[in-house]
């Protein structure tokens, strides 16, 4: 436990994920002496300086940013910003310690730690993992890069309590002790690297969540992902395997999800779509075992849980055309398991500013699964073109994601699916991909209503009458 009485705490960004703001509120309440930077000026920041303006916080904004950092006993970056600048090279140059929001929450937390990372998955597998506990009886919180600061949540959480958690590259990055009881391994495919120099960097701040683990503790692996069945013998943890193509602890068999061979769960009982979700629900029945808590409430928990915001979020059904919402989709490969997941005659919307330069393995998937393909953003051209190349016809672009579903809706008929799952992140034409969730959610709410009062007007793709008929 860090005595923080006294410390000179500097924390460098007060963005829109609060993690800056929940280790201020955090530590100024443990008596550190905190100071904040942030490059955006005072004008920009109202609400967020408003949240703080009872603590004795000093601040170092727009220009004075980074002022004073040389005399911080500890540097606290958040999630979003690059290891490599300069006022975090001066600090580790002057001897400072720069660690993230998660090594802090480790420090001042009283109870053990199940961590969650993996390029997809993570946000539904943690989620999972505290309904499950839940259920089983055991005091859990849940937070991290699903939405609640964890630091804020370890302040919170007493000696009985788990402590759930979805931790990401960007957090694991600058970690020292932060030593979780149970740590889960969901998959690994290219991201990130407009962050990470090349794809070894971002493997290796993956890797960091078992750094410290010892003999007693939990390692959870994907066994069908070749890289972390690799990595398996590498790990001084107790190592439990998931996978669905091939033998292994948690697995699928004679149609139940099974544990050590164990039948825990009717798989005709989850309501999850797509196989990759069964990775994210093995992994979370894994990871609940591991911690020694019931499941014998499992059943009834994954007949319950339908999956979450953006993630294969079913939002609407109009003329009997169901709309699907995967704004989370920010890779190819992502998209590629949303369509692999539907069980109809799919219109995909994709597109948005590209992480990757290849879209070949996304293309043939559309060949295979798609009827019709509708782009938007920045990814618009290269999409098209290696789908025209993988023999893809029913190709349109669309302005802008309202009339994407507009268009969709117009080439959909009844009993088939329109799917956003944009194989692109979101930052050409919106916030984030939370708020192109959003934007989607709204524009098949608008539809509806033209629907209804009979009032849509001409479609992009497609007259009235053929939508009538």
């Amino acid at each position: 436990m860090v005595d923080f009485a006294g410390l000179r705490v500097h924390i460098i960004g007060l963005g829109s994920l609060g993690t800056g703001q929940a280790c201020a509120r955090v530590l100024a309440a443990r008596g550190a002496r905190v100071e904040i930077s942030d490059c955006k000026p005072k004008t920009e920041l109202a609400e967020q300086l408003a949240a703080l303006a009872r603590l004795p916080i000093t601040f170092h904004l727009g220009e004075r940013a980074y002022e004073d950092i040389e005399k911080a006993e500890l540097v606290i970056p958040s999630p979003g910003v690059p290891l490599d600048i300069p006022a975090l090279q001066k600090a580790r140059a002057n001897g400072i310690l720069v660690v993230s929001e998660i090594e802090v929450a480790y420090w001042i937390s009283l109870c053990p730690i199940i961590a969650v990372t993996g390029t997809k998955g993570k946000t539904t597998t943690t989620t999972l993992i505290g309904r499950l506990m839940r259920a089983g009886g055991q005091p859990v919180l849940v937070g991290g890069n699903i939405g609640a600061p964890l630091v804020e949540q370890a302040h919170l959480a007493g000696p009985r309590h788990l402590l759930v958690a979805e931790v990401s590259s960007f957090q694991l990055e600058a970690i020292r002790d932060f030593r979780p009881r149970v740590a889960v391994f969901l998959n690994f495919f290219a991201d990130h690297l407009d962050r990470h120099p090349h794809l070894r960097g971002y493997w290796e701040a993956k890797a960091k969540l078992f750094l410290n683990q010892e003999e007693e503790d939990y390692a959870i692996l994907n066994f069908d992902d070749s890289a972390l069945r690799a990595f398996a013998g590498r790990l001084k943890s107790r190592v439990v395997s998931f996978a669905l193509q091939g033998p292994a602890q948690a697995e699928i068999g004679d149609g139940f999800l099974r544990l050590g061979g164990e039948p825990v769960c009717s798989l005709e009982k989850v309501r999850l779509r797509g196989s990759h979700n069964l990775y994210n629900v093995l992994a979370a029945l894994a990871a609940v075992q591991a911690a020694g808590i019931s499941l014998q409430s499992a059943e009834e928990v994954l007949s319950r849980f339908r999956g979450l915001e953006n993630r294969l979020e079913e939002v609407a059904v109009i003329d009997g055309i169901t709309f699907i919402n995967d704004s989370q989709a920010t890779i190819p490969q992502a998209a590629e398991m949303a369509l692999e997941a539907m069980d109809a005659p799919t219109v995909l919307i994709a597109g948005g500013r590209p992480k990757v330069s290849d879209f070949s393995s996304l293309a043939e998937t559309i060949a295979r699964k798609a009827k019709a393909l509708i782009l938007i953003g920045e990814a618009a051209g290269a999409i098209s073109s290696a789908a025209r190349q993988a023999g893809v016809s029913s190709i349109y672009e669309a302005p802008d994601l309202p009339e994407a579903v507009r268009a969709a809706f117009s080439l959909a008929r009844r009993g088939e699916i329109v799917l956003l799952s944009p194989a692109c992140a979101s930052f050409d034409m919106f916030a984030n991909m939370a708020h192109r969730g959003e934007v989607f959610r709204q524009a098949v709410r608008d539809l509806e209503t033209s629907v209804e009062n009979g009032t849509l007007g001409p479609l992009p793709c497609g007259s009235e009458k053929e939508k009538a008929r």
